[in-house]
């Protein structure tokens, strides 16, 4: 009958139908795995469509002196990559985010990055707090973190560290150059002027737990916090201590502070501070009470005076005249630490490390007598810093500019 027909035509279009729904959605499943596999998610693969870092700095606030340069270099580089052709013809996007000198927006940035962005791994920070609040973080998260921070606390214990890794040499390294030195002047008295926060408790630790070994004796331990303006008053009982050296440990504007102080007191005895102030931002806020401080320092701080059989001398030679080209304004130890980041995990990702395990591991494990402008890093599941004491070299202020130190 005619009407059965026209029922029958409409059953057979309703499966044609249904058929038609299953067919496309098996194919946008297709679609679905293949975007995902090729790194719109910035998840890896080997078909990806860009390599999506994060980066964490300090572009203001009071790591600002550190932060910038970092920043800056960032940038630098991910231009210099990308109009090469990107790595292995993939593009790297790093998306970089200012934590404002706090940890709590350092862990809000660190979170965003990590779920909002989805990247494979996450630099910075410039300071030590806000760098230990990101590796809680990427710990519980497990992402790859390389800090610019100095700390050792950082990265160790190391079996609490697996996912973090960090390119400034650490606290050990700094109370080592600063002890050999003292040795060498025949000092065996110091008084000790450290800040409260993270990176100013660990070098006081070092300081500490090292001062037998060189047969130093700390006379006198003071604190100070970051937005002191004035540390006279912890100054003044140093000065009275018997202390034949005074060695300080924070980032500007402390050490700069303190230096004023010291002038302003009368103090003479010798003033060694940490490679914290490793910068021209110290000399500028010191002025001339900056005159005759002692650091230890990575040799980005005064290139032209390394020698050209340096294993370091070209890289740190070509960077630094990038740098200079592009921002007008020469780099400082902090720059090295912002490049060595970014170029260690450019270094896994060339490798074919291209998720967030993969890069760790390689971390962890390839990065054997890796020249960088900061050092030679031998990275191991024991040291996920990989510098010696040989990194940094010793330097003073003579006529308002670093001098190394011969």
């Amino acid at each position: 009958m005619k009407w059965e027909g026209i029922v029958l035509k409409k059953f057979y279009a309703f499966v044609l139908m249904i058929a038609f729904v299953f067919v496309l959605a098996a194919c946008n499943g297709e679609d679905g795995e293949g975007q995902e596999a090729s790194g719109e998610t910035s998840g890896g693969g080997d078909d990806v469509e860009v390599y999506k870092i994060g980066a964490i700095y300090s572009k203001t606030g009071p790591n600002n002196p550190l932060g910038e340069p970092e920043w800056n270099t960032t940038e630098l580089l991910v231009e210099e990559i990308n109009a090469a052709g990107g790595i292995n013809g993939v593009p790297l996007e790093v998306i970089l985010a200012d934590d404002e000198s706090t940890q709590e927006k350092a862990a809000q940035e660190m979170n965003r990055l990590i779920h909002d962005e989805e990247v494979l791994a996450v630099l910075g920070s410039s300071g030590s707090t806000e760098s230990l609040a990101m590796k809680g973080i990427a710990m519980e998260e497990q992402v790859p973190l390389v800090s610019a921070a100095a700390s050792i606390q950082v990265v160790e214990p190391v079996e609490e560290s697996t996912w973090v890794f960090k390119t400034p040499q650490n606290d050990v390294h700094a109370v080592e150059n600063i002890y050999m030195y003292l040795e060498e002047e025949g000092i065996e008295k110091i008084g000790i002027l450290t800040d409260s926060n993270a990176y100013g408790e660990s070098g006081r630790q070092q300081l500490e737990a090292m001062a037998e070994e060189y047969s130093i004796e700390i006379v006198a331990k003071e604190v100070y916090n970051m937005e002191d303006a004035d540390m006279s008053t912890q100054l003044t009982k140093i000065n009275s201590s018997g202390a034949e050296a005074l060695i300080t440990w924070g980032t500007n504007p402390g050490p700069a502070t303190i230096a004023v102080n010291m002038k302003d007191l009368g103090m003479e005895i010798p003033h060694v501070s940490s490679h914290g102030v490793a910068n021209q931002a110290f000399i500028d806020l010191a002025q001339d009470a900056a005159e005759g401080v002692v650091i230890p320092t990575g040799r980005l701080l005064f290139p032209t005076e390394i020698p050209e059989d340096d294993p370091h001398y070209e890289i740190i030679s070509n960077f630094y005249e990038k740098y200079t080209n592009k921002y007008d304004s020469e780099p400082t130890n902090f720059a090295s630490y912002g490049y060595d980041n970014l170029m260690l995990v450019i270094d896994a990702l060339e490798a074919g490390a291209t998720d967030r395990e993969a890069i760790r591991e390689h971390l962890e494990n390839n990065i054997t007598d890796w020249v960088g402008t900061t050092g030679t890093f031998n990275m191991s599941p024991e040291d996920h810093n990989g510098l010696d004491t040989d990194s940094l070299v010793m330097a003073y202020v003579k006529d308002g500019k670093w001098q190394f130190l011969k």
